[in-house]
């Protein structure tokens, strides 16, 4: 009976102590401030968790995550050399690649872009470019079609079109190492790919035989081979592994080393959030204790009535510390609502206000995707309410401890 007493009494002192300016203005303060903060914090990691989800399944499907590029190109045997490669421990698939860096130009436009000659089917093994890439471009690359598939963005900058021809100038050097006149050649726009960031305006993908053709390499001629590993974030260990039984020289390349930032810098934020966010709500808790000392001194004669009663010290503590959670609990409960729903809502929101300003958030020359993801995880919404839950009500033991120094015979004398 006393707990429910205790409940009882303490949301009773809430309900009618509300009534008094000061408190009800304290009180209320302290539920925005922590709704406040629950609901930024859980929209915040959200935001992490879905940059997170589009460097996984997004940029990691375009970029490799290993790289074995030649010291000295041509890497030699490369149908062994991936084999070598598909039997080492953490590597899941391998698969040849060519590299081109050129420029390409139609109608006067000009734009610099890094070629990348693949076999179609060997290189769905480590990326999972294929959802990105126009079907029809795609299955021109497999049929080995002499062609060429622009990134969305080179080709909006070329403004070229499916089907028109571009010029695609490289670099040669001669045999005393000084630069030659460009080699030119006339290729088909087969189609585009887009994944939504800076990598569209920088990448081209072509069919490897015809990459091969315009290095005039033999068939067994690549510049490197790309890799994808058991665990990403090992990346660099296994490739180094792999590496060290090939027979010629060649750099270790992993996208840890190339693209890391972006893993750490998600990581890093996320940590920020939380520490300013629970700051936040540490701050909102200040008041919840002003509350209680108020209502601690505007219920000493009730309290001294119900010492007078019979009622414990342990009864009065718990009847404000029930006091002080009611506020901590509505805070969280709304920071909840809010943040669950601002989580859904805001690519959605974002991308109108980016339509109505004409201003884009996330610039795709700069970031790796050009819009603002989310991804709610239930257990974020749990961690971060519970902490601030527990925070709202250890916040309420040392005024609600306070209770219990009312002497009912000074306070009844008056």
């Amino acid at each position: 009976m006393r707990p429910f007493l205790a409940f009882y009494i303490g949301l009773r002192y809430h309900r009618f102590g509300q009534r008094r300016g000061l408190v009800k203005f304290i009180s209320r303060s302290s539920t925005i401030g922590i709704a406040l903060g629950v609901a930024v914090l859980i929209i915040g990691l959200s935001v992490m968790n879905g940059f997170e989800r589009e460097l996984n399944q997004r940029f990691l499907s375009v970029v490799s995550q290993g790289e074995l590029p030649a010291v000295h190109p041509p890497l030699r045997n490369a149908s062994r050399l991936t084999q070598i490669a598909q039997h080492t421990q953490g590597v899941v698939a391998a698969a040849p690649y060519i590299s081109l860096t050129g420029l390409v130009s139609y109608n006067g436009q000009v734009d610099a872009i890094a070629v990348r000659g693949i076999s179609p089917k060997s290189q769905l093994k480590v990326t999972n470019i294929k959802p990105y890439v126009q079907p029809q471009a795609w299955q021109s690359l497999i049929a080995n079609q002499p062609g060429i598939i622009l990134g969305s963005q080179v080709a909006a900058k070329l403004k070229i079109k499916q089907g028109q021809s571009l010029t695609l100038m490289l670099a040669e050097q001669s045999n005393n190492g000084q630069f030659k006149t460009p080699k030119r050649i006339r290729l088909k726009v087969l189609g585009t790919f887009s994944v939504g960031g800076q990598i569209d305006g920088q990448l081209a993908f072509m069919n490897l035989k015809l990459a091969q053709q315009i290095k005039k390499w033999s068939a067994e001629d690549v510049s490197g081979i790309a890799l994808k590993v058991t665990h990403p974030l090992q990346a660099n260990e296994v490739v180094r592994r792999v590496g060290l039984q090939y027979p010629q020289l060649v750099y270790v390349q992993s996208w840890t080393r190339n693209y890391g930032y972006l893993y750490q810098d998600i990581q890093m934020v996320r940590t920020i959030m939380y520490a300013i966010m629970l700051l936040i709500v540490v701050v909102a808790c200040f008041n919840i204790v002003s509350t209680l000392i108020l209502a601690v001194a505007d219920k000493r004669r009730d309290l001294a009535i119900l010492k007078t009663l019979g009622a414990q010290d342990t009864l009065l503590i718990h009847c404000f510390m029930i006091y002080g959670a009611y506020n901590a609990i509505m805070g969280c409960f709304w920071g909840i609502v809010f943040g669950v729903l601002g989580s859904w809502w805001l690519p959605d929101f974002v991308d109108i206000l980016q339509r109505i300003t004409g201003h884009r958030l996330l610039s795709p020359d700069v970031y790796f995707i050009d819009f603002l993801p989310s991804q709610l995880h239930v257990s974020n919404v749990l961690v971060v309410s519970a902490t601030a839950a527990l925070i709202g009500i250890v916040a309420t033991i040392w005024p609600a401890s306070r209770a219990r120094l009312i002497r009912p015979a000074d306070e009844l004398s008056h």
